[in-house]
């Protein structure tokens, strides 16, 4: 693009605060977000009075890669697989803690998910962000948690965490040993964990393609591949028109998903 990139990172309220931010920036091209699905498909069923429409106020242009997530547990409860956990749930209701990054938060929906398939009921613990949820689990504050496998990979490894199935539809490279939920017993979730860019809707149209155009490249580019795999994320490159057919499929999904499960939460 020929222009130096500020990475301006604004925490809070999972994501919101930012995600408003570009939905309300100058549409000049020069606002760019970096989103995740928690505040562009599933906020809207939390947050009774948005800020923001994404689907109306921002426009989606690529998608850069997609991250995998693990279910975990802490290392002092008995289980060494997932449907001994099961069993141990069943028998315990409400017994297990599980921590998320915040309430609505992609980690809670699906950690729910694997929940009310299994049958089971355990306590949503939310922290202010995955860095602090991720200490919880450590300390033995919460004894389950869903989380991507690149931020675990270290305390798995070290034995400070269990990981007991992938949430991904095929194993992981870096977690061979690590079975599906469909190996584990339950149904694959068929879920795209993304990282994707968005603007500012009424951003000009040569300036969204020019950005989707030099998004979708880097796909091409081994060593910007190869980076993603080292840090244990997936390579995924969708359009424009494409990633706006999937959102729209994904805020359908969730919506159901969370009316017909009773899921309810104010978005932190």
């Amino acid at each position: 693009l020929g222009q130096p990139v500020v990475i301006e990172s604004q925490a809070g309220a999972g994501g919101l605060i930012a995600t408003q931010a570009v939905a309300r920036a100058t549409p000049d091209g020069y606002t760019i977000l970096f989103g995740v699905p928690s505040t562009i498909t599933i906020a809207e069923n939390f947050t009774k009075n948005p800020d923001y429409n994404p689907a109306r106020d921002l426009a989606p242009i690529a998608t850069v890669a997609s991250y995998f997530t693990l279910f975990l547990v802490h290392p002092k409860v008995n289980a060494g697989t997932l449907g001994e956990f099961i069993a141990l749930a069943k028998a315990n209701p409400k017994k297990y803690f599980y921590g998320t990054s915040g309430n609505g938060h992609a980690f809670h929906m699906l950690t729910e998910l694997v929940s009310r398939q299994a049958g089971i009921e355990m306590v949503a613990v939310p922290y202010k962000g995955n860095g602090p949820a991720q200490t919880g689990m450590l300390s033995g504050d919460v004894q389950v948690m869903v989380a991507a496998s690149g931020a675990v990979r270290a305390h798995v490894q070290a034995g400070r965490m269990k990981a007991l199935a992938t949430l991904q539809s095929t194993r992981l490279d870096s977690f061979p040993d690590v079975p599906t939920l469909a190996e584990a017993g339950l149904s694959n979730l068929n879920i795209i964990n993304w990282f994707a860019v968005f603007t500012p809707m009424r951003t000009p149209r040569e300036i969204q393609n020019r950005l989707e155009q030099d998004l979708l490249a880097l796909q091409k580019d081994a060593g910007f591949t190869q980076k993603v795999r080292e840090l244990d994320f997936g390579p995924v490159g969708l359009g424009s028109k494409e990633f706006a057919s999937l959102l729209e499929g994904e805020r359908k999904r969730w919506r159901d998903i969370i009316q017909a499960a009773g899921i309810k939460a104010e978005l932190e």
